[in-house]
């Protein structure tokens, strides 16, 4: 058998040299090691789990059977460990099993006495050894062995040597290196405990060192060879070689200066640049990353070159998938007007590197502005490593010197780009670009954008020039207020420029980056739907109806606690759970927590104490009108219709909250939500604009300010540190995770299957004989495992739901889920769907592609009902 590499063109008939080349050449993929076969999707976190695969692939996988229990219903595919398993639950359960094997007649309901039996009396076993009346069917073990080749990986007559496959001290030396950079920009350890162990690390060698030379001796006595001259040469040549030498003093890995010096010499660390934005104050500076550089790294990888080509806008009018489905992206000349080119997505906020409550607070606060690919696929770039740092500088001294002075480097290099473009060689030829959007929060926007700050202000909205006090009683749907446009905006500018008024309807100063071709504030800055609603009027509004309701006696605070608190919850629903609301919450209007948990209580509120709640009471009403606006805004894909219905639910829910809560004042996050329906029209879905992936990129910065330790111009010391992180992931085979991940996967010959599983494959996959089964896989960095709950395919109007009993791979890597389908009905009261099992139920075969939503879902059973609550708007 012949293997390629998966990475680049290297090949060997040798499966030790291959696993040699890809340890060597590509180190630590970019999640970890992947399995050299072809068609095995297996995925480890360390070099010798995956030897041990390889192992397994080498030997063959157990046979596998389908076997029955006598003592449940159980019937599925599994080999003698796992069978004994199961038959290890029953025993625990106190339950008599009896002896599976032929011509025994042992019973036990003791755990160990049974596995004692076994252990003494039935080893070795095979299916052979089993009871028939056990075995529904058997795979034989040549099946499984079908993809091992008749000849010997290892015997001499398929020796193939290539020239670049052995070791050699240079990559050796490359390794050492990049396992030192991992340590440090990734791992965050301390550059004084790297030197701890480096220096242990050369005593070690020096240590084996001694000992080879011993050895040499006896080996050299032992053929009579007592030659000194040969003794010395023989432990000098193995001295030489040995990889722990560069860890000297003298060598290239021995101080961090040296370690420095090679990874700026061997690894792609693209340097920070520091601008002084006062000759006169030496630390008044800004660090900044050359867009340009980085961007012509990055487009240099075919990976990058074919996931741009990938995305591309829906060809039919009137849907929303991405932002290149919006009107500022197709009115964009720069962008829209080239076959490819580069939509940057520039994030800005101030954030503490120190505890922001204790004496430290505000001193250390800086100004982060990141960057994205925008017309990448969301998949590639949610991920913390494609997420990059373009400028940093103390949030001081962007109050001092401007926005005009703080991005002036980075302004000069996308002007650049809109005009003379990166060159790419292996298109021959510059692909332009421009900045889309700043993602920020309404502060920070406000800030860059130009208008007023603070948000009791006449003119507080960005998007309209509505007054704070007719939010109050009128919508924006009405049309009485006059929306922003470029035209209004660069005219606000001019008269503030020819006057000292401090504001002209909310515009306090142009944009810097309006002197850009392809970009003006109006058009610039989309919503965020994380501070807006998660961390907005989510906290804010369940806190009145949960005051009115516990004063309505249909439960108490601590009845309501004990609830969230002994929820089951699953899956993935365990990550981000709601937590206990606090006996403060009246007080300060808000029941706390961060976006996740937020959203995690507005979807299971309806779960956790909805049958405490009577129908048609209308506080109740405005927790479930605020559950479905949460999944409209949510949703990733939007029609024109879903708008209109978008725009509809948030009227309802704007009048049924004045009408339950008359004397509440609305807030400016209230009047910027009434825009979404219209922004969804221009920015494409807000779920791609928001800030939350890029939130989660300080905490890099917060863990290198623990490991330094010292605030010695910080600035440079974070972006120094996030480029050599930024190099290691550039080293990796891929930068972009794989889009299928999964770390068991059990091949089955398809006459193992149940009657329904195999009649399912066979109908979509005619030419398949063997399957792969997995307890979970990852597609796209979303997980899927055995229980959930996906929503494929719609009856009446309503989307149908079903359980994932198996996980299959088939054809290459084709993942499919076998899917027990339910009967839905919606319950109006719970915003919910109730699930109940079909007799008899058809078993389905379902493609990623068909579901509903990429989501899944976990079922719960609450007062006898069998309920799941979606994250979205399930659109079918």
């Amino acid at each position: 058998m012949k293997w390629t590499c998966k990475f680049c063109n290297f090949s060997s008939y040798i499966e030790k040299t291959i696993v040699n080349h890809y340890k060597d050449k590509h180190g630590r993929g970019r999640t970890g090691f992947s399995c050299i076969y072809p068609n095995c999707l297996t995925v480890f976190q360390s070099h010798v789990e995956l030897l041990k695969h390889l192992t397994d692939h080498k030997q063959g996988t157990s046979p596998i059977a389908r076997l029955r229990c006598e003592l449940c219903t159980f019937s599925a595919p599994s080999n003698i460990k796992h069978y004994f398993l199961h038959l290890k639950r029953h025993l625990i359960k106190r339950e008599t099993v009896n002896c599976p094997f032929v011509g025994c007649c042992f019973t036990s309901r003791v755990a160990s006495t049974f596995t004692a039996h076994r252990s003494r009396y039935h080893q070795p076993s095979t299916f052979n050894n089993f009871k028939p009346e056990l075995i529904i069917h058997c795979q034989s073990q040549a099946s499984v062995n079908d993809e091992q080749d008749n000849f010997d990986l290892e015997s001499p007559d398929v020796s193939v040597t290539e020239p670049d496959s052995q070791p050699t001290q240079k990559s050796v030396e490359r390794r050492i290196a990049s396992l030192f950079l991992r340590l440090q920009a990734v791992l965050h350890v301390s550059k004084s405990a790297i030197q701890e162990i480096v220096d242990d690390l050369f005593d070690i060698g020096k240590c084996a060192g001694q000992i080879t030379r011993e050895s040499i001796e006896n080996v050299l006595e032992k053929h009579n060879c007592t030659s000194e001259e040969c003794l010395t040469s023989l432990t000098e040549l193995f001295q030489s070689a040995n990889p722990l030498n560069f860890l000297s003093r003298e060598g290239s890995l021995g101080t961090d200066y040296k370690r420095q010096l090679y990874y700026k010499k061997n690894f792609s660390v693209i340097e920070p640049v520091e601008y002084l934005l006062n000759r006169q104050e030496k630390f008044h500076t800004v660090i900044y990353i050359p867009i340009l550089k980085l961007l012509s790294d990055l487009l240099k990888k075919e990976e990058v070159l074919q996931a741009l080509g990938k995305n591309k806008p829906v060809e039919q009018s009137g849907y929303y998938k991405s932002f290149l489905d919006g009107d500022f992206y197709k009115s964009n000349g720069i962008l829209s007007g080239q076959e490819l080119s580069v939509a940057i997505t520039l994030y800005i906020d101030d954030f503490e590197i120190c505890n922001p409550l204790g004496t430290s607070k505000k001193n250390h606060k800086i100004c982060g502005v990141y960057w994205v690919i925008g017309n990448l696929p969301s998949r590639y770039k949610s991920t913390l490593s494609s997420i990059y740092l373009a400028l940093l500088c103390k949030a001081e001294h962007v109050r001092i010197y401007g926005y005009d002075r703080v991005l002036k480097p980075l302004i000069e290099d996308i002007k650049c780009l809109e005009t003379v473009g990166v060159f790419v060689e292996k298109l021959g030829c510059n692909v332009k670009g421009t900045i889309l959007f700043v993602a920020a929060d309404n502060l920070a926007a406000h800030s860059l954008g130009g208008f007023q700050e603070s948000f009791n202000v006449e003119k507080f909205c960005r998007f309209c020039l509505a007054s704070r006090r007719d939010i109050q009683t009128c919508d924006v749907r009405t049309g009485n207020f006059v929306l922003r446009s470029p035209e209004s905006f660069d005219e606000a500018v001019n008269v503030l420029k020819q006057t000292d008024l401090a504001s002209v309807d909310g515009v306090k100063r142009d944009c810097p980056l309006n002197s850009l071709t392809g970009f003006h504030t109006c058009t610039g800055f989309p919503p965020d739907f994380l501070h807006d609603v998660l961390e907005g009027i989510v906290p804010v509004e369940p806190s009145m109806c949960l005051a009115d309701l516990i004063s309505k006696k249909y439960f108490t605070l601590e009845e309501l606690n004990s609830e969230i608190q002994s929820f089951p919850f699953k899956f993935s629903d365990k990550r981000n759970c709601p937590q206990k609301i606090l006996s403060t919450f009246k007080k300060s209007g808000t029941v706390g927590g961060n976006g996740h948990e937020n959203w995690s209580l507005v979807r299971f509120l309806t779960l956790i104490i909805g049958h405490r709640v009577p129908e048609g009471n209308q506080t109740w009403e405005v927790i479930l009108e605020l559950k479905d606006l949460v999944e409209l805004l949510a949703t990733p894909y939007h029609t024109e219709d879903s708008l209109c219905y978008l725009q509809s639910k948030i009227s309802d829910h704007r009048q049924l909250l004045l009408t339950v809560f008359p004397d509440y004042k609305l807030r400016p996050k209230h009047h910027f939500i009434e825009h979404y329906p219209c922004l969804i029209q221009r920015f494409g879905p807000l779920i791609e604009c928001w800030t939350i992936r890029f939130e989660a990129k300080h905490s890099f910065f917060k863990k290198v300010v623990r490991d330094a330790n010292n605030f010695k111009n910080i600035l440079l010391t974070l972006a120094s540190r996030h480029q050599l992180m930024l190099a290691y992931y550039l080293e990796m085979p891929s930068i972009f995770k794989p889009e299928i991940e999964t770390a068991k996967v059990t091949d089955v010959c398809l006459g193992v299957l149940d009657g329904g599983l195999r009649l399912a494959i066979l109908n979509r996959f005619s030419d398949v004989d063997t399957v792969g089964l997995t307890p979970n896989v990852f597609l796209n960095g979303t997980q899927y495992s055995k229980g959930m709950i996906i929503s494929v395919g719609s009856t009446s109007g309503l989307p149908n739901f079903g359980r994932i009993l198996e996980i299959c791979i088939v054809l290459d890597g084709h993942v499919c889920f076998f899917v027990e389908p339910f009967s839905t009905y919606y319950v109006e009261h719970l915003r919910s769907y109730h699930l109940v099992k079909k007799s008899p139920a058809e078993c389905l075969l379902v493609k990623p592609e068909d579901l509903n939503d990429y989501m899944p879902l976990v079922s719960y059973l609450v007062q006898g009902r069998l309920l799941t609550t979606p994250r979205t708007f399930l659109l079918n």
